[in-house]
């Protein structure tokens, strides 16, 4: 049977109208933190990265920040640290990565909006979870060099802010897929992290290996996002374009009836799992225009339904390790169209 994915512009459409018909509603007034005061400060370690002029002073920054050189610099990786302290070295008084710092200055500037986005979200976290402590940030320009983007952990998160200068930035990350390429850019940046954030609280039952365990993870940790950053568009915490949401929206009867026919909720082979929860230009099993991790997208439709069907709260939510349950519970059935 030939496989048919269409793309409708009507759900754009009502998507406008719905915005419209909400007035002056707040998309985060549901939850009150007025009095929980997060008071961040943003270290900026790329001042001493580009101060570095001796041997001596790289060893010193290497040592006084162990996790951002391993994380992104692969400090393990080298037979001996003379190696990656004339890397640095020559990284620190490179003349392309002066462009690089002007970029950033000028489109983060001092980090302000960057650092609200984050309070607001910890605030959240912390009204929900009251033992929450906020952990560190700090940034780095890279070079775009091998090693990560982003490192996120409860107690440390670090930026890699040249990842992050988008399509207009002088020099783009190489080796990258565009349809992952697309995501490197500032308004993915406060998201990216608090998707990493939400596996602290996302309970999950280790020995259920089934797919629809795997949607249901990815499912809550989109609603953990979302909650946390309720004003962000679903398009940045899902990590498509509007257009392929709509597309998705569209053909959702399509998708479902894939996963239901193929029998892959309840399917445990990793190679297969992937085709439909990893990063991937696109899914051609269900349509060459339906977009790669598809079955993320699948897991919050579910977390969706469940929520409204159970009136469960968010922090029940987050415990719940059944993933048949919540299937069960959620009723789902896409909308048809």
């Amino acid at each position: 049977m030939k496989k048919i994915y269409q793309v409708s512009i009507l759900p754009l459409f009502l998507s406008i109208l719905l915005i419209s018909s909400c007035g002056n509603k707040r998309c985060d007034e549901h939850i009150n933190t007025s009095d929980i005061n997060i008071n961040l400060e943003i270290e900026r370690l790329e001042d001493d990265f580009f101060a570095l002029t001796s041997k001596d002073e790289a060893i010193r920054f290497m040592d006084d920040n162990p996790v951002l050189t391993e994380a992104f610099y692969q400090r393990s990786q080298y037979p001996h640290d003379s190696i990656l302290v004339n890397k640095l070295l020559a990284l620190s008084s490179n003349p392309y990565l002066d462009t690089v710092r002007t970029e950033v200055d000028l489109l983060f500037d001092e980090l302000a909006d960057v650092r609200e986005s984050f309070e607001d979200a910890f605030a959240r976290i912390k009204y929900y979870y009251p033992e929450f402590e906020p952990p560190e940030i700090k940034t780095i320009i890279t070079g775009l060099g091998d090693g990560s983007d982003l490192y996120v952990s409860p107690e440390l998160i670090i930026l890699g802010l040249d990842w992050f200068l988008g399509e207009k930035g002088t020099y783009q990350p190489q080796d990258i897929p565009q349809y992952i390429r697309k995501r490197l850019n500032k308004a993915y940046l406060v998201p990216s992290c608090l998707l990493f954030l939400s596996d602290s609280f996302n309970a999950t039952a280790l020995e259920d290996k089934t797919m629809l365990a795997e949607m249901i993870y990815f499912g809550k940790a989109y609603a953990f996002t979302k909650e946390m950053l309720p004003c962000t568009p679903d398009s940045i915490i899902l990590g498509y374009s509007q257009q392929e949401i709509d597309g998705i929206n569209f053909n959702q009867e399509r998708i479902w009836a894939h996963f239901v026919e193929e029998s892959l909720l309840f399917e445990t082979n990793h190679f297969v799992k992937t085709k439909y929860l990893n990063e991937r230009p696109n899914v051609p099993e269900i349509g060459d225009k339906c977009p790669g991790r598809i079955g993320r997208w699948l897991g919050w439709q579910i977390i969706q339904n469940y929520r409204e069907e159970s009136g469960i709260d968010f922090v029940g939510l987050m415990k719940e390790t059944d993933a048949g349950k919540i299937f069960t519970q959620s009723k789902y059935r896409p909308t048809p169209h």
